[in-house]
């Protein structure tokens, strides 16, 4: 088995949820607080993985989502690093061809254009192949999975298949739970075809992110 990568397994925590009818960079929408890279090799086996935490610049972690992802502004600050370091990293895995995997990756890709466009960056969105293994569950669905309405608690995956989990709402242990349902639907030969998809909304900073990109 080759221990070249290729799948970037990714894992988010923001300061709140998406207003998915706006652009992913209105000021309204929420800011990337955590991120996780697991680079998988063609059976979905982990070669390395990072946690990064993010330094709020101009934003504050909501009382509503420290609830659920127990990251505190103050953890952060101390903590964290500059977005900059973090979109480094995750440019150079998508130019570098890798696939991205989330468990929900609608969300995930989501966060993380938004930040590149903040950053005057192109969002490379429409250049990145995904695939979404919670929404590639549905064959499990016929086998006994709750899946309702194409949806599926990852906490409720994980039990399901007798994965570890570890600490819900944690970046690094969500990225390596869904590492774990890539592997298994690779395995049962149940994994689909990368796809790129298209955004709905354009970057509410589109000149800005067009003039980075001449």
């Amino acid at each position: 088995m080759t221990a070249e990568p290729k799948f970037i397994v990714i894992d988010t925590e923001t300061t709140g949820l998406f207003n998915f009818t706006l652009p992913a960079d209105d000021p309204s929408q929420p800011r990337l607080a955590a991120a996780a890279f697991i680079l998988a090799n063609e059976a979905g086996e982990e070669i390395e993985a990072v946690k990064h935490y993010v330094k709020p610049e101009g934003w504050e972690m909501p009382a509503e989502a420290f609830a659920i992802n127990g990251l505190s502004t103050e953890f952060l600050d101390a903590n964290g690093v500059p977005v900059l370091p973090v979109l480094d990293e995750y440019q150079a895995h998508i130019e570098g061809g890798l696939i991205v995997i989330s468990f929900n990756a609608q969300f995930d890709c989501k966060v993380m254009r938004a930040e590149m466009r903040r950053a005057g960056r192109p969002d490379l969105f429409e250049e990145t192949p995904n695939i979404c293994v919670m929404r590639n569950l549905s064959p499990y669905g016929k086998e006994g999975l709750p899946i309702m309405r194409g949806f599926v608690k990852l906490r409720e995956a994980c039990e399901w298949f007798g994965f570890d989990q570890g600490e819900a709402h944690d970046a690094l242990h969500d990225a390596r739970a869904a590492r774990q349902i890539l592997a298994r639907l690779i395995a049962d030969g149940r994994l689909p075809e990368a796809k790129i998809h298209y955004a709905k909304n354009p970057p509410v900073n589109a000149d800005v992110a067009r003039e980075a990109a001449e």
